[in-house]
């Protein structure tokens, strides 16, 4: 069985996750989603980019058992579905992440940034976050 130490990372950070109620990434979907119907130029493509969104908000929505899922894949000839379950549950908390950031930086300051980065540094979704990312990009 190939990376084990990868799967190991992902029960963990999965279950940081889960203990935590994670699913950052569905509001970045339904953001994306808004976006996306805002265009009217895409109006003939609308039943596929919600077709297509609503698979990616449902491995969102599992959050940290979809990393735990994808972490076991890794072990198995399925390694480029485990990446991507990994991808699409920590990469859409990413970004929801980093708008957090930014919002905090517009709306407060940098003394918000500096208050929100001591509570990322303490919280364990974020620490769940880093170690699925961690695990994703050194699975061979």
């Amino acid at each position: 069985m190939r990376n084990q130490t990868q799967f190991a990372l992902c029960i963990i950070g999965g279950l940081l996750l889960l203990g935590t109620s994670y699913a950052g990434g569905v509001s970045t979907i339904v953001l994306i989603r808004s976006f996306l119907h805002s265009l009217a130029a895409l109006a003939p493509f609308y039943l596929l980019i919600d077709i297509v969104l609503f698979f990616l908000w449902i491995i969102a929505w599992l959050g940290g058992l979809a990393v735990i899922i994808g972490g076991y894949l890794l072990t198995t000839s399925h390694i480029r579905l485990g990446k991507f379950i990994i991808a699409v549950a920590a990469g859409f908390g990413l970004i929801s992440l980093v708008l957090v950031i930014l919002w905090v930086l517009l709306t407060y300051g940098w003394g918000g940034l500096v208050i929100l980065g001591w509570l990322l540094m303490h919280t364990s979704w974020a620490l769940g976050l880093i170690l699925t990312i961690l695990a994703r990009s050194t699975a061979h």
